[in-house]
């Protein structure tokens, strides 16, 4: 009789490790399928697929090579993280490291030399600036996945100001990291550059991103991108009107010029730390799917079900204790 309980009280305890084994992989497999499909759009429009890779020029750009941008953080709002500020003044010099390198290495582009960003930080909107970011908590424009987004005026292909509207949280309610914020203000800062989207998917101008990706980088395409937009700097300094060969078109790099990520400088580069690692942040934000309320419902009621399956076994073998010692 000792035996048969046994035998019946294993039954349960590899019943309830089966059971576990396929909580565990249903959970993981859950976590794969929401990373894998955390793809969010940044950006304005796709550029179209070619056979060799393709970057848009949008046939816009500015009549000068200093921009000032302007940076409102809502440091009052509870959500805000203090880092994204940081991010995103990285981004912008990032652009200038990147600019200031392909000017220095390329000389038919040495013209781009005199390009730059220049950062302002203020707690409200001020006028005279070319370029405004702004953040916000929740996801951007009429799509839930939109994490940035670059919206523009312009008359005759000249650009009279442009704005940059970076969200906080993903539509699932997950928080960007920083190096995620540094990524997404990297490609918006290309729109207001003139450029489009590339049908290269390891490119910052790429149009979605994954969450927790690696840093990005300004590319040599990105970079010549940029040349041709501000190709009216090569003979002179001074603005001449572009709406005559300046059109809504795609480029491709040239055979001379390598593809290639252009280097930052320590000050500009996104900050690796523990709590920037891969692994870790897979594990958070993982948890934070888990407990959102389209998947918490189902993760409770399986877990209340493992319980009453691990405790059942225990309840009946001291139920049965008292015959068995008699």
């Amino acid at each position: 009789m000792d035996l048969v309980k046994s035998l019946k009280g294993d039954k349960y305890l590899l019943l309830f490790r089966y059971l576990m084994r396929r909580f565990f992989c249903l959970l993981l497999l859950l976590s794969t399928l929401l990373l894998s499909s955390g793809s969010y759009a940044i950006g304005h429009v796709q550029a179209q697929s070619q056979n060799n890779y393709a970057l848009e020029i949008q046939g816009t750009t500015w009549n000068r090579n200093t921009l000032n941008v302007l940076l409102i953080p809502p440091v009052n709002d509870s959500w805000w993280n203090a880092g994204f500020l940081n991010a995103t003044l990285r981004a912008i010099g990032q652009w200038n490291d990147a600019i200031t390198y392909f000017a220095s290495n390329y000389t038919q582009y040495s013209y781009l030399s005199a390009l730059r960003l220049q950062a302002t930080v203020a707690d409200q909107a001020e006028t005279g600036f070319d370029i405004y970011i702004n953040w916000t908590q929740s996801p951007l424009a009429n799509t839930s996945n939109e994490i940035g987004l670059e919206t523009s005026e312009s008359a005759d292909n000249v650009l009279i100001n442009a704005n940059i509207s970076l969200a906080a949280d993903t539509s699932h309610g997950n928080p960007l990291n920083d190096v995620d914020m540094q990524n997404t203000a990297l490609h918006e800062l290309g729109h207001t550059l003139g450029l489009g989207h590339t049908n290269d998917s390891s490119d910052t101008m790429y149009p979605s991103y994954t969450l927790l990706s690696p840093p990005r980088f300004v590319s040599t395409f990105d970079a010549y991108g940029v040349a041709t937009v501000f190709a009216w700097m090569q003979n002179s300094f001074s603005f001449y009107p572009v709406n005559q060969w300046l059109q809504n078109t795609l480029v491709t790099l040239p055979a001379d010029i390598p593809y290639k990520s252009l280097p930052v400088t320590p000050q500009n580069a996104a900050p690796q730390t523990i709590a920037n690692n891969p692994i870790i942040e897979t594990l958070v934000l993982t948890g934070q799917i888990l407990i959102h309320p389209d998947f918490l419902a189902i993760v409770i009621v399986f877990a209340v079900v493992l319980v009453i399956i691990a405790v059942f076994p225990s309840k009946r073998k001291r139920e049965q204790s008292p015959k068995a010692a008699s």
